[in-house]
């Protein structure tokens, strides 16, 4: 079977990769200290290189992009460790808001949407209890709301008549109080509280697919990610030396970097799995991906000694953005049981 991009997909890739050139630890830096953590020209620059239509349906002005292409790019992006937060302020509101008029602003890069669905005390549970509409007012509070610090609006799951649904809210409103706060990758995230805001919705798109699909750009971003450590570590081992050799000529280095790579093997054909047969349980692939990208990652800052644990080597970032993306919806050990009840 040929695994090989389409010509389109070789595009999308190529266009991520000169989007990232000359990004480092500094670019990183100076970015998360910017308002909010984005810097809004280069988020206008990615939705203009179209990788934010790609995830919109064709219907809303997007480019109807598959699974397929949307791994591509997911996958690039984590291995040139972009610093902008495509799969949560681009992928998700671009999904989440089908056939909503916000979503023209969204694809142009002009709008930054952020999606709220995590309550305290609730941890990973996507139906909405805390956040409640009532005659088209919203009242709670949601926590871990990545990219709430630059958002201008907010997708808000609440629960409705019993049942949970999805809501737009406009993120300068007075009613909204939004509380920003670093998270483990350096991006930021808020606690945002709603005062009786206006709620336009409910929203149409399938939650639980979204999720899904998500779950699927996580995964494929972690396996960017993971390729791009193991390869930046062999290259340090090859050019290290200790005892007037490389440290890739000590055996016992070697079979570490021999178990690292067939994880990344294992974790890219966990993507391609999913790719083809797309009723794949996406929970347990993550789960998969999660834990040997992890396993890559602690191998990596290990086999840099003490420059692997510092600030100024990209090899940390790598790991804690793979850290964030591991919980993202769902830690390896919940998506697991997730995955086993609904076997």
């Amino acid at each position: 079977m040929n695994f090989d991009l389409d010509e389109n997909q070789e595009l999308f890739k190529a266009a991520v990769e000169r989007f990232c050139q000359g990004q480092d630890v500094a670019t990183r830096r100076a970015a998360r200290a910017l308002p909010g953590g984005i810097d809004r020209a280069r988020w206008k620059e990615l939705a203009e290189l179209g990788l934010i239509g790609l995830a919109a349906g064709e219907d809303d002005g997007g480019m109807g992009g598959s699974h397929g292409d949307l791994a591509v790019v997911a996958q690039a992006l984590g291995h040139a460790q972009a610093v902008e937060p495509w799969l949560e302020c681009a992928f998700l509101p671009a999904r989440l808001l089908a056939g909503s008029a916000h979503l023209e602003g969204v694809i142009a890069g002009e709008t930054i949407a952020a999606f709220a669905f995590a309550e305290p005390g609730r941890r990973f549970m996507l139906e909405a209890q805390g956040v409640k509409v009532r005659g088209g007012k919203l009242t709670g509070t949601k926590q871990f709301v990545l990219g709430g610090g630059a958002a201008d609006i907010f997708v808000v799951t609440a629960e409705e008549d019993g049942k949970t649904g999805l809501f737009v809210v406009d993120a300068k409103a007075a009613e909204v109080e939004v509380r920003p706060y670093p998270v483990a990758d350096g991006g930021v995230a808020a606690i945002v509280t709603f005062h009786d805001a206006a709620a336009e919705g409910p929203l149409a798109a399938d939650l639980a697919a979204v999720i899904d699909g998500a779950r699927l750009m996580a995964a494929a971003e972690m396996v960017g990610i993971a390729q791009r450590l193991f390869a930046d570590t062999l290259e340090y081992l090859k050019t290290r030396e200790q005892f007037g050799q490389p440290l890739g000529r000590f055996q016992v280095l070697q079979h570490r970097m021999v178990d690292a790579y067939a994880r990344v093997e294992s974790v890219q054909s966990a993507i391609l799995r999913a790719l083809l047969q797309p009723a794949a349980p996406m929970a347990a692939i993550k789960a998969h991906v999660a834990e040997n990208a992890i396993w890559v990652a602690h191998q990596a800052v290990q086999l840099h000694g003490g420059m692997g644990m510092s600030d100024e080597l990209g090899i940390g970032h790598g790991l804690k953005r793979i850290v964030l993306l591991s919980k993202l919806f769902g830690d390896p050990d919940s998506d697991i049981l997730d995955y086993a009840r609904a076997a």
